[in-house]
């Protein structure tokens, strides 16, 4: 079992409110399904190309990857779901703690468990591939080490750089986006943070207790963004529910 230790240091807390911004931005960024699905494959592009796709990898997750574990790494699930550890920090360590495949596909379940691969936008394992000597290097030392805080720190810093990344990517102009995309309100922009965590859903009364705002202009910004292909409405009447696309 890897050691669990690592210095939470100033430069790393840094690391990660800078990466909080930077998915902060990436999600409230509205883009068309079109744009979406693009930035999504490219995010991806030859990744897990050799396991048929990302689905099928995490379906072989959920599937058989309880069985497949060698023993204790009990210890480390555990430790990853201390309350308060940043989603960076338990992809992190969980990168270093399981070998391959899982030490690239359990980090993605921690990541999108609290939305942190950005709809599938944001691919981490990216970095390694243009870093291999320095990856493989940490990687090895910091299995067998008393402490992580080199690994822990690396990660952080090729995170951050991949967010940058699909943020100056999410903020690129397109030539196929309708001009009224780019002209949602604070207010139409506060809904799209609120619905950025996976499963939530929204509906026409809690808009209006969340903004204060009447029930028509509630149905009109709902509507709008519903347009804009980037809200999904369920039910109908009064039921109707939305969801992000």
């Amino acid at each position: 079992m890897i050691s669990l230790s690592f210095n939470l240091s100033p430069g790393l807390k840094s690391c990660l409110v800078k990466i909080d911004n930077f998915r902060s931005e990436i999600l409230t960024t509205p883009l068309p399904p079109a744009r979406l699905m693009e930035l999504q494959w490219k995010a991806t592009q030859g990744y897990l190309t050799a396991w048929g796709g990302r689905r099928a990898a995490l379906d072989r997750i959920r599937q058989s990857w309880t069985t497949d574990l060698p023993a204790g790494t009990t210890p480390v699930l555990e430790y990853l779901d201390s309350p308060g550890l940043h989603p960076i920090l338990q992809a992190a360590i969980a990168h270093l703690a399981f070998v391959p495949p899982y030490s690239y596909l359990v980090p993605q379940v921690y990541l999108h468990r609290r939305g942190y691969d950005c709809h599938g936008l944001v691919c981490i394992d990216e970095f390694w591939l243009k870093n291999r000597d320095t990856y493989s290097q940490l990687l090895t030392t910091n299995a067998t080490s008393t402490s992580i805080t080199q690994w822990v720190d690396f990660y952080a810093q090729a995170a951050l750089y991949q967010y940058a990344l699909t943020q100056r990517a999410v903020l690129a102009p397109s030539t196929e986006s309708p001009k009224g995309l780019w002209s949602l309100s604070d207010r139409q922009k506060t809904l799209l943070t609120r619905l950025e965590a996976p499963g939530s859903s929204i509906t026409n009364r809690q808009v209006q207790k969340l903004l204060k705002i009447s029930q028509i202009t509630a149905s009109r910004d709902l509507s709008k963004m519903a347009s804009l292909g980037l809200l999904f409405a369920h039910g109908h009447g009064r039921s109707v529910y939305y969801t992000r696309i």
